[in-house]
């Protein structure tokens, strides 16, 4: 039968083990039953049990995880019918094994549920101990219970309800040892030394910590059942096991003090048992009773009176014992173990001391008081003589085992402990500050440690790492950090001198924080030599540079506290310590590099002496380098610098850090040749009429391109070695030994050359800056130096594909760094210039969505810099950089926008610009940065603002004049020649030909081509007595016609002059050939070596040209614009760098071209102006190409048709259209009825869109009614006159009307909304048709009468046409005077 359930369990099916449980069901059934007559039922069924449990260990050892219930099942059917036999004992241990191994198996996580059941069948069972041997059995049974469950629960496997099994366990070995006693088994060694591997001594202090959580009901029943169980212990070994009884004398100890419970005291119990256990070995015995009354004081649970007494006592009694009884059994096993004990026992009671629950609390507090001090002294005497005693400790069990294998000296260690808990005893003491000064505690600890350090100096495990070492050195730290009299820090002080043999040991970490103490407690020592010399230590003994860092800056913060100035660095003053604290050369520079930093970053305004004591003990260049920013004004750190920079460029070969200390000393020299160059000028010196006088000052008359050349090499220089220094920092990966990069520094001086090339203009070079910024800002992650950067480039209208930089890109990055930086912005978290930062770049990335055409999205961008500057309190109220920044890039987009229709209520530019002049003179620095921003604005505000004005025929000069008034104080001359230049395309626009003529002699003088001279005085007499031209007269009378017509120009001419200047002859323009614009073989060396300065060379040329050709000096005109557009052809980049100019160059040639009337030529240059737009561009230029597109074609018209299309030139003035950009849908019929409408008009030819005869030229801003135009084109005027007549037929070709003689009235005509669209070629009209009439009013048109056009007669002033049209809506009237608009 049993072979048959052994196949049935080895073939591991669910059905076969079923089967098997129903026949051992089935047998042990009819065991009960007594149906097997005539065998012994007893052994029978335990024969028959001992069978299936073999065969269920061979299942559950092949398949533990599976059919667990079902061996539990056949378990519990087993075991109630199994008994001991007698005649078979063997059997029964048999069985218990196969139990326990059953159980072994099972304990595990998947099986636990099997296992508990098993155990909980086998607790239900009595203990039957057939022989003594059988306790074992179930002792293993028990304890691997127990563990296995309490393994499973540590690794969280099991609910903290599976505790219970816990208790159970706990339970059943009471019941185990209670049968043992009853059994009188004696021989319980080998049992407490199983206890004490499993469950006490051997056991780790987390073991015993949830052992003392369990109930203590469970607890209690088995520590009881085997303190019953060893009182009855045979005394033959007992000295074999005092050791295992020590361990569970220390078990029982920690038991108590972790135990949430009230103290229990079952060490003292143990203690009391030994006594009457080892009462015949009499040294033992005493031992135990000295143990017994130390822990009956240490448990005391109450203060009493004669508590210190006692306990002096006590110790006197444990001295007396070492010194007599147990001094010739020196060498004894026990005396070790007992050492050792004491040794664990304190241990023990000092980690307890600041324990609130702890058993031992009271007697901690019993220590404080009156007679504290003598009580403190015995305790440190017990310690000294075991300590002395522990010199003959060679081995115990009751020793904690080294981690370090190579260390085997028990007696080492044990010596080392009794000095640590001595320590303690002296860090937990609360003496009074009376107490402090009782030297009594003293000479007992200082020969303790004394004689704890001399011994551990020798062992092997002993090195940083040690915790030992490290408590020693740390509870050092404690006592140095109590320290509060005298008398303390000679203590520590005599301490230190046996520690300085272990210090080669003691991680530095460690030691830093015993000194930095130590450095505290010299407030209290009275000798300022020991004073200073544990300030020097500590100082010099933190080589971690934040740690190092931190304490220097606190030093000099102390120093600047108490207004001491700063004679020497702290290196200087730790070499000349007498005391210097040990530091390899690396340390040295770790040492001197902190205290450079910490002066250059965190000493506010340091001294020069202290700086210049630090520049002594430099051991680099770079330390050079980095205190030369600080000593910008001294000439000796200039010299050196300049020195370095001489000697560097002499190698052939630079490592990075030279390129790096070559690019802080240019910077250096930059800054101070930038300062030097600064001079003071007054707004009422930039004059247009006082700027050649000016440029004469001796402060002035050195600025040139020449001049500046040299800082641009600087920084040009600079930003070079900064970038070879950064592209090389993966190749050269800076050594340990070298200094720390000062990012900062690097960061701070790359910004001053990207500034300073940025404000003196020159593109390329500040873009290779800036690009160097961005990538260092990524890398670094420093964002606002990125954003700052990629400011630069937003800013663009295109980023020079050179750079290779993906501005898209940048931009999805720079997105992410702003959506977590702008909702910080009102919390005050960042500086005012960090602010700044981040709004100045949603500005221009606004400005940069725009020129993609997503200009919803750059409006919502700008409302949220709008929020986000309401939000911040300092600047409501005030006009600072972000609102002019804003403002600039709204005015961008409006005067650049493509789609005029889409912004029906925006102001017009010009209004804009005057708002913007407003802000500008109330601009108020809130930032460190405002400054700087606002003048590379305003420099690219003087492009912008004089191409919207000059577009629209206003002179606006406001921008130039307060951009010249900073660019002089700077001495910056591209700059200067920036502003010289707008100027002069101003003033070729309105057509003020002596200041263009001043203009370009100031630019020559900046390009360094000509110098200019003081101009002698002219005798006034022979200004006067002049020979005037007949034509010229006419010319100038004219002149004075235009005034009334031409308000907008707001002319400034000097009429009463019979010969203007420009048009002298001997005018120094008209010597001068256009070639050298092109070819820049004779233009001076920097222009040739500079590709800005060539592109700037080549715009001065096109606007030379312009003025030579109003200057009616048009001899070298072809020549040059054919020149021109072939060096354009076939020189990409220079057409490129010239963004709007290329346009004006077009319109200017196109201009030219009609006036030689090659009309074909011109249309083409029209229409490719017309095709190639710019990214960014002034919608104004559309119109003027169409102007000169229309005008051209109709000037190529033969005159017989142009009269048949209706068109009537009334007389040789010029054609001013006035026209309303709010009729651009206009319907013919409105346009008609308009046009009926406008016949009671002004006295003067209106012409209308069919009447407009072709013009003469234009010189940009000339229209006709062809484009849709809108109040950008031009600013417009009302023109009245009382004559009702109608001035001339607008629709058919008839005869004028004559003309009454009433002298016209001034009449202001409300609701009139014209647009001027001037032509202002000189070229010459035709002469009136025969089927014109001209009638005669007055002297006017005699004056109008003019012949054919001839070279001289081509000097003459145009004219203009004149068209007026109503407004479409009457809701928006806006009536202008003739000087000046009225704003809404």
């Amino acid at each position: 039968m049993p072979g048959d359930i052994g196949n049935q369990l080895k073939k591991g099916t669910r059905s076969d083990i079923e089967a098997a449980c129903r026949t051992v069901e089935t047998e042990f059934r009819q065991i009960a039953d007594g149906l097997r007559r005539g065998t012994n039922d007893a052994l029978y069924a335990l024969r028959y049990e001992l069978s299936v449990l073999r065969h269920i260990c061979i299942a559950v050892k092949e398949n533990p995880q599976q059919n667990g219930d079902l061996y539990g099942d056949m378990v519990a059917v087993m075991l109630p019918h199994v008994r001991p036999c007698e005649e078979k004992a063997s059997l029964w241990e048999t069985h218990l094994t196969s139990l326990r191994y059953i159980l072994h198996v099972l304990c595990q996580e998947r099986s636990i549920g099997a296992c508990q059941r098993i155990y909980g069948l086998i607790r239900a069972e009595p203990c039957r101990l057939q022989e003594e041997t059988n306790h074992k059995v179930y002792l293993d049974i028990h304890l691997t219970h127990f563990n296995g469950i309490y393994m499973l629960m540590q690794k969280q496997l099991l609910p903290l309800e599976a505790s219970s099994q816990l208790c159970q366990a706990l339970e059943s070995l009471g019941d185990l040892f209670e049968a043992m006693r009853l059994k009188n088994i004696t021989k319980t060694g080998p049992l407490l030394e199983r206890l004490n591997e499993t469950l006490f001594g051997k056991r780790s202090k987390t073991f015993l910590k949830s052992l003392s959580f369990l109930p203590s009901e469970s607890l209690s029943k088995m520590l009881g059942s085997l303190l019953r169980l060893l009182a009855t212990s045979s005394t033959s070994e007992l000295s074999n096991q005092f050791s295992e009884y020590l361990s569970f004398m220390l078990a029982l100890v920690q038991i108590d003090m972790l135990s949430p419970e009230p103290s229990r005291q079952l060490s003292l119990q143990l203690l009391r048992m030994c006594k009457e256990l080892f009462r015949q070995e009499t040294n033992l015995t005493y031992a135990l009773q000295l143990l017994y009354y130390y822990l009956k004081l240490l448990y005391v649970r109450e203060a009493t009176p004669n508590f210190k007494r006692n306990y002096i006592d006590l110790i006197r009694k444990f001295q007396n014992f070492f010194e007599h009884k147990a001094t010739p059994h020196a060498t004894e096993q026990w005396l070790t173990d007992l050492l050792v004990a004491i040794q664990r026992l304190q241990m023990l009671l000092q980690q307890s001391g600041s324990k609130l629950q702890s058993p031992f609390q009271v007697f901690w507090q019993q220590m404080e008081g009156e007679g504290s001090p003598e009580a403190y002294a015995a305790h440190f005497q017990l310690l000294h003589s075991c300590a002395g005693l522990a010199v003959n400790v060679t081995r115990s069990p009751l020793a904690s085992s080294c981690s370090n294998e190579a260390c085997t000296s028990v007696r080492r260690h044990c010596m080392l402990a009794f000095g640590l808990t001595a320590l303690d005893a002296y860090i937990n003491w609360q003496p009074t500050q009376e107490q402090k000064a009782d030297r009594t505690p003293h000479k007992p600890l200082l020969g303790i440690l004394s004689f704890t350090m001399d011994v551990a100096k020798s062992l092997k495990c002993l090195g940083p790492a040690s915790i030992e070492l490290i408590k020693l050195v740390r509870q050092l730290t404690h006592v140095a950090d109590q320290v509060t009299c005298p008398e303390q820090i000679d203590l520590l002080c005599h301490l230190l001198e046996p520690l300085q043999k272990l210090r080669p040991l003691i991680p530095h970490q460690e030691m830093r924080g015993l000194l930095r103490r130590l450095f505290k407690a010299s407030a209290y020592c009275k000798d300022p030599q020991r004073a200073g010399r544990l300030c020097a230590s500590y100082l010099a003994s933190l080589t971690n540079p934040a740690r190092l860092r931190s304490q220097i800056c606190s030093h000099y913060h102390q120093q600047g506290k108490e207004e001491k100035e700063i004679q020497r660095c702290i290196f200087e003053w730790h070499e000349s310590c007498p005391l210097p604290y040990p530091l390899t050369p690396a340390e040295k520079k770790q040492l001197y590099d902190t205290d450079l930093f910490a002066a250059l970053h965190y000493v506010r305004n340091p001294s020069v002496t202290h700086l210049k004591s630090l520049i002594r003990c430099r051991m680099s260049d770079y330390h050079l380098v980095l205190l030369a920013r600080q000593l910008r004004n001294d000439g000796s750190i200039l010299r050196e610098c300049q020195e370095l920079i001489s000697k560097l460029k002499a190698r052939s070969w630079l490592n990075r850090m030279e390129h790096l200390n070559l690019g802080h000393a240019n910077v250096g020299l930059l800054l101070d040749a930038l300062e030097a160059q600064k001079c003071t000028v007054s707004s009422k010196e930039t004059g247009e009429n006082q700027l050649e006088e000016l440029l004469l000052r001796q402060n002035l008359s050195e600025i040139s391109i020449q001049r500046e050349q040299r800082l641009v090499n600087l920084a040009s220089e600079a930003i070079a070695g900064f970038n070879t220094f950064f592209c090389r920092a993966d190749e050269e990966p800076l050594g340990s030994e070298e200094t720390a990069i000062d990012w900062e520094a690097l960061i701070d001086d790359a910004v001053a050359a990207a500034m300073a090339l940025s404000t003196m203009g020159y593109q390329a070079q500040a873009d290779d800056a800036w690009l160097l910024l961005l990538r260092i800002g990524s890398m670094l992650m420093d964002r606002f130096t990125y954003l700052r950067a990629l400011t630069h480039f937003l800013a663009q209208n295109e980023v020079n594909p050179r750079l290779k930089l993906d501005l898209s890109e940048e931009v999805e990055r720079a997105e992410d760094l702003l959506d977590d930086l702008w909702p910080q912005l009102p919390s005050g978290r960042f500086f005012k210039r960090q602010d700044s930062t981040v709004m100045l770049c949603l500005c221009h990335l606004a400005s940069y969505y725009a020129r993609r055409e997503c200009f919803s999205h750059a409006q919502l961008i700008l409302l949220l810099v709008e929020q986000l500057r309401g939000e911040l309190p300092e600047r409501l109220g005030k006009t600072d950089i972000v609102l002019i920044t804003l403002q600039t890039v709204r005015f961008r987009l409006n005067y650049e926008q493509r789609y005029p229709e889409e912004y029906p209520r925006m102001p017009t530019p010009l209004r804009q610009l005057d708002t913007l002049q407003d802000n500008v003179r109330n601009f108020c620095n809130l930032s460190s940065l405002d400054g700087g921003y606002l003048q590379l604005l305003l420099s690219t505000l003087v492009r912008e603002s004089t191409e919207c004005s000059a577009n629209r025929l206003s002179e606006r000069l406001a921008f130039s004049n307060i951009v010249l008034k900073l660019v002089l104080q700077s001495g910056l001359a591209l700059r200067t020649i920036e502003v010289f230049l707008a100027w002069l395309w101003t003033n070729l626009q309105m057509e003020n030909l002596d200041r263009a003529q001043s203009k370009l002699r100031l630019i020559e003088h900046c390009m360094g081509i000509k110098r200019l001279k003081r101009k002698e005085a002219e005798p006034l007499a022979m200004e006067k007595t002049e020979v005037q031209d007949p034509a010229l007269s006419d010319l100038a009378s004219n002149m004075h016609l235009l005034q009334l017509v031409e308000p907008i120009r707001k002319q400034q001419q000097h009429l009463d002059v019979a010969l203007p200047s420009m048009l002298r002859p001997n005018s120094p323009s008209s010597q001068l050939s256009l070639d050298r614009y092109l070819n820049v073989s004779e233009a001076p060396a920097v222009i040739r070596g500079n590709f800005q300065l060539r592109s700037t060379y080549f715009i001065m040329g096109c606007l030379h040209a312009r003025l030579c050709f109003l200057q009616r000096n048009s001899d070298q005109l072809d020549d040059f614009y054919a020149s021109a557009e072939s060096k354009l052809k076939e020189s990409p980049e220079l057409s490129d760098s010239l963004g709007s100019m290329l346009h004006v160059q077009q319109l200017y040639r196109a201009n030219y071209l009609r006036f030689r009337g090659q009309h074909v030529d011109a249309i083409t240059v029209a229409q490719l102006g017309m095709e190639t737009p710019l990214q960014a561009m002034d919608i104004d230029y559309n119109y003027n190409f169409m102007t000169q597109l229309k005008t051209a074609e109709l000037e190529l018209k033969p005159e017989n048709l142009v009269e048949a299309e209706g068109v009537q030139c009334q007389s040789l003035r010029r054609a001013l259209n006035f026209l309303s950009p709010e009729r651009k849908n206009e319907t013919p019929s409105d346009k008609e009825s308009s046009t009926k409408s406008a016949k009671k008009g002004p006295k003067f030819k209106i012409f209308t869109e069919l009447e407009l005869r072709p013009p003469s030229g234009s010189s940009g801003s000339s229209s006709e009614y062809t484009p849709p135009v809108n109040l950008d084109t031009c600013q417009p005027i009302v023109l009245s006159d009382d004559d009702d007549e109608s001035p001339c037929p607008t629709t058919s070709l008839k005869p004028s009307l004559p003309k009454t003689t009433e002298k016209p009235k001034p009449k202001v005509k409300s609701k009139l909304n014209m647009a001027i669209f001037v032509d202002e070629s000189p070229e010459a009209v035709a002469a009136p048709t025969p089927s014109q009439k001209v009638t005669g009013r007055s002297t006017r048109a005699a004056r109008i009468r003019q012949p054919e056009e001839t070279p001289k007669t081509a000097t003459r002033r145009p004219r203009r046409a004149v068209a007026v049209t109503e407004p479409e809506q009457a809701t928006e009237p806006e009536a202008t005077g003739t000087r000046s608009r009225r704003r809404k």
